[in-house]
């Protein structure tokens, strides 16, 4: 069998693998013995992909070549490797969330979205690093070490999807499922320059993540998406993991909006390179600004500073409320009451999210009620915003990828915007501007910026279309907007090697 060439396959999309696999150009065991030469070549920089079995990846994908040789092959992704986030579960295997005191609990099932990739012919390789709780954009902790990014090892590849998005830009695996609540996917895949999408909210279930006592189908504002090195790949994965499940089955089938537009220029697209409650550095703004003007001369039609109609100051409260509100069901016991003291002393008023988080955490079912109305009321206003726009294109992040910070708490710590100081939890405006009414948000790569990093678009769709933001990256991909390798690991500094 002709092997395609190795400096190609490794960091192949899947969609490309998944045609040399029909063709019989190539077999699911030698794309798992790719991997895990690029494992090899990488863990020792970047350290993304800190569980793997590749011996039971080589069982199952030589199992994947018998079935293909049979002409019984399950799909598009039956040989493709894949790995999926440390917070999953995948049976026999540890579920830690980084919690050290986790370090024993062992999964006794998979996860949903691993048993069904894995109905799908996927090949499982490992699991992909997260932080402590999943609560920073930087992938860190006591169990398994800090994840780097390919791109620049001295910085973040973004979290909790950090190792998701690091694994697949450094080619380690075809593609990863992670989970965002807080742009969990979508500040990784513009950290490392690759594709990913945040779904509809509730599209695909949840049962099997996480470590805390609710691990059923479906969470507040939390979902689960697939990381990868070509807008194409999305939805072929998304299709693998999205619809109902449990008893939900017996009556509901996904059917998912189409997008009628072929073209950049049929779309109607909103562009909000920054905004004043999250103000963008130069090096993400400017590129999304370009990024208009080029899409206004391919003919589309380009509103800008558009912005749906509520009070952003109001839907961040709301936002962040609401997260860790959800968030806090994973708190023990000594941290929920700190989390009471703290919140019955906080100043009144107080809409900082060092407050907010203690508010959220301590939040009453009535509260909870009440905050429902107000983000019925910012449904309503996107609803009305995407009758008018097919596409609202935005920062992931404010910041390219920055400095390995591990110092102190993560809502502690500050980056440097346009020169001035600016708290990193800022930036989790662009996580609920869509997220807090379930919008889906593909992120595609835009860059290099100005300082040589990856940057990537937001693009944010109605609710349940997901498919035109995944037709709006796949294009923007066509015109040349793609993933671009990282430098090999023998080009790196001496001092980077861990």
């Amino acid at each position: 069998m002709n092997l395609p060439d190795r400096s190609t396959t490794g960091l192949a999309p899947l969609w490309k693998m998944a045609q040399w696999l029909a063709a019989g150009e190539v077999s699911a065991v030698e794309l798992v013995q790719v991997c895990e030469a690029a494992w090899h070549e990488w863990h020792g920089i970047i350290n993304a992909l800190v569980v793997s079995d590749f011996d039971a990846a080589r069982a199952a994908a030589q199992e994947s070549d018998r079935r293909r040789s049979a002409g019984q092959a399950r799909g598009l992704l039956d040989g493709v490797p894949f790995s999926i986030k440390e917070s999953f579960d995948v049976a026999g295997w540890p579920t830690t969330c980084g919690n050290p005191a986790l370090r024993g609990h062992v999964a006794r099932r998979d996860a949903m979205v691993v048993q069904r990739l894995r109905n799908a012919g996927a090949i499982l390789l490992g699991k992909t690093n997260v932080p402590l709780g999943l609560r920073d954009w930087q992938s860190y902790n006591e169990i398994y070490g800090t994840t780097r990014n390919p791109h620049d090892p001295s910085r973040t590849p973004g979290g909790s999807s950090g190792g998701s998005a690091a694994a697949v830009c450094a080619g380690l695996s075809a593609f990863d499922i992670g989970s965002d609540i807080g742009s969990s996917l979508r500040n990784p895949a513009h950290y490392c320059g690759i594709f990913s999408l945040k779904p509809s909210h509730g599209l695909v279930p949840l049962a099997g993540h996480g470590t805390g006592p609710a691990r059923f189908g479906e969470q507040d504002i939390n979902v689960a998406g697939p990381l990868a090195r070509s807008a194409r790949d999305l939805e072929p994965v998304l299709r693998a993991i999205a619809g109902p499940h449990g008893d939900q089955e017996m009556a509901y089938r996904l059917e998912l909006p189409a997008c009628p537009h072929r073209r950049l220029a049929d779309f109607r697209v909103a562009v909000l390179p920054s905004h004043p409650q999250a103000e963008a550095d130069s090096a993400v703004a400017t590129q999304i600004e370009q990024l208009g003007h080029w899409l206004a001369q391919q003919g589309a039609r380009v509103a800008w500073h558009a912005r749906p109609d509520f009070e952003a100051a109001e839907l961040w409260h709301a936002y962040v409320t609401l997260l860790r509100a959800t968030t806090s069901l994973h708190m023990d016991d000594a941290a929920y009451a700190d989390a009471l003291h703290r919140a019955a002393n906080a100043a009144a008023g107080d809409a900082s999210y060092s407050t907010l988080q203690y508010t959220g955490a301590t939040l009453s079912h009535r509260d909870w009620l009440r905050l429902q109305a107000a983000r019925e009321r910012f449904a309503a206003a996107w609803r009305h915003f995407f009758a008018d726009h097919d596409v609202l294109l935005c920062p992931a992040a404010t910041t390219t990828a920055f400095k390995l910070n591990e110092a102190g708490e993560p809502w502690t710590r500050m980056l440097d915007v346009n020169g001035q100081a600016q708290p990193m939890t800022t930036q989790l405006f662009w996580a609920g501007h869509s997220g807090l009414c379930g919008l889906p948000s593909a992120v595609a790569p835009i860059g290099p910026a100005s300082n040589g990093l990856p940057v990537g678009v937001q693009i944010v769709a109605g609710r349940y279309q997901d498919l035109t933001a995944l037709r709006f990256a796949t294009l923007l991909e066509d015109a040349g907007h793609a993933f671009r390798p990282p430098p090999r690991p023998s080009t790196l500094p001496a001092n980077l090697h861990h």
